[in-house]
Formats: structure tokens, C-alpha cells, sequence
């Protein structure tokens, strides 16, 4: 039984981490799999207490900021959008007269 389980377990982890490097939702993944959401959500939840480090799997050298050019002033007055690009492939572009504590959260969000 407990052969079973180990395997049952290992299945799902590989499934959960094909799931990370796809662009779905963990529902949709699921869904696509055949398995059901609420199946999904419980062994993430196990594989998340196992692997808690797994959410940050991004190299030190990829987290590095990148130098910004500013090639002409831009007027204070003007609100120029802010873009950031997650590692994760989401995409999220917001007003630069966004406060500091909300665009604090809004990079640490993923």
C-alpha cells in the first residue's frame, strides 16, 4: 500500500512541476490532465509543505535588477506606465504615480 502511495505521490509531483513551467492555471493544467481542481489543490498544498523553497526557484544572476536608461527627462507632471515582466511569463503594466507600498507589493506578488 505504502509502494502505492510513494508512487501516487511521485506522479503528482512530476505533474505539479510540469504545471509550473506551463502558462496555465492550476485548474486549467489539471483539467487538461483530467484531474479534477480540488485534487490538484490538495497535492500542491503537500507539495508545497515538502518543497517550500520550490515557489522561489529563481537563480540569484535572474533576480538581478537591470540597468535603466533614460534617454530623454521625462516631465513629472506626465504619468508614464510602469512595466514588469515576472519570471513566470505574467506581464503587468500599472501608472507610475502608483504609491512605493503598493508597487512593493505588486513586485513580490509572483
Amino acid at each position: 500500500m505504502q509502494k502505492e502511495d510513494t508512487r501516487r505521490k511521485q506522479e503528482m509531483y512530476t505533474i505539479l512541476r510540469k504545471w509550473k513551467k506551463s502558462s496555465l492555471s492550476l485548474r486549467d493544467y489539471g483539467e487538461k490532465q483530467g484531474i479534477t481542481y480540488g485534487i490538484m489543490k490538495y497535492w500542491y498544498r503537500k507539495y508545497r509543505a515538502e518543497y517550500p523553497d520550490s515557489k522561489k526557484s529563481i537563480s540569484k544572476k535572474e533576480t538581478a535588477f537591470i540597468p535603466v536608461e533614460v534617454s530623454t527627462p521625462v516631465s513629472i507632471s506626465k504619468i508614464v506606465p510602469i512595466e514588469i515582466h515576472y519570471p513566470n511569463g505574467v506581464f503587468l503594466q500599472c501608472p507610475s504615480d502608483l504609491c512605493k507600498k503598493e508597487l512593493k507589493n505588486l513586485i513580490n506578488l509572483f
